[in-house]
């Protein structure tokens, strides 16, 4: 069964800048690398290696759930995901997964 999402206006905007598929989003919702909790927005945040247009990135999903629907907050690519995780784990973000 998949998952039902939602995406902000924000994240909308973001999605039609670059290009995402639909299901690039899915794969990383369902099937992260890794899952942050974010203690000052309150969001989860989903981390997958994924290749949009050719380039293999890392993407950073943060979304809350509601009821039985995760809603999209934001999407950005991040080529060093070692280095945002380490700057922002243990200040920010709380590693579930």
């Amino acid at each position: 069964m998949a998952i039902k999402i939602t995406f902000s206006k924000h994240a909308q905007r973001k999605v039609a800048e670059r290009e995402l598929e639909q299901t690039i989003v899915e794969k990383v919702l369902e099937s992260p690398d890794f899952v942050f909790y974010d203690l000052v927005s309150k969001a989860m945040i989903a981390i997958a290696k994924v290749e949009i247009t050719g380039i293999s990135t890392n993407l950073i999903i943060p979304y809350v759930k509601e009821n039985d629907i995760l809603k999209v907050v934001t999407i950005y690519p991040c080529r060093d995901i070692k280095r945002e995780i380490k700057r922002k784990e243990g200040t920010r973000w709380v590693k579930i997964k």
